[in-house]
């Protein structure tokens, strides 16, 4: 059974592989500390090889920004707001070494944008911002996964 989900090319689903011109990879957080550890962890997770400087690295992964947003969605018949709109963006770069060193390619810096609704209840504010936190801690997950998978794309070319 092995051998067969192993021929047909199945894989985990959140595994990602890099190909030899990507490896070892330079991750570089800026100020996008959290998101930086978050991919961080899934890179060493999917046992990919990180470079302790650009220097001796294939490629780097520059994390350029991060933005949190809010904004009222519905307000109730007092003019209170009711639902928000919670958004979450990152803005990256991957940057592949070329085989000379002094040329690098390098692509224009790609924007991932995720939102969650959350519904706002006066009575328990700080309930509420315990989950604003918490959607906020979702959504940097995810968008880490999308980053990966963006350097996956790019690898494979």
């Amino acid at each position: 059974m092995l051998s067969v989900l192993q021929a047909c090319g199945f894989k985990l689903r959140g595994s990602v592989e890099l190909s030899e011109d990507m490896s070892p990879l330079y991750l570089n957080k800026n100020s996008v500390l959290q998101l930086g550890r978050e991919i961080e962890a899934l890179l060493k997770g999917n046992q990919i090889d990180l470079a302790d400087d650009e220097k001796s690295s294939n490629a780097q992964l520059v994390l350029v920004k991060e933005t949190k947003k809010r904004r009222v969605l519905s307000v109730d018949s007092d003019g209170r707001a009711r639902e928000y709109l919670l958004s979450y963006a990152v803005t990256f770069a991957i940057k592949v070494n070329s085989s000379d060193v002094a040329t690098a390619e390098q692509e224009a810096p790609e924007k991932i944008t995720l939102s969650r609704s959350l519904l706002f209840d006066p009575d328990a504010v700080l309930a509420v911002a315990n989950e604003s936190e918490i959607l906020y801690k979702d959504m940097r997950r995810d968008a880490a996964r999308l980053v990966l998978l963006k350097l996956q794309a790019r690898s494979s070319k």
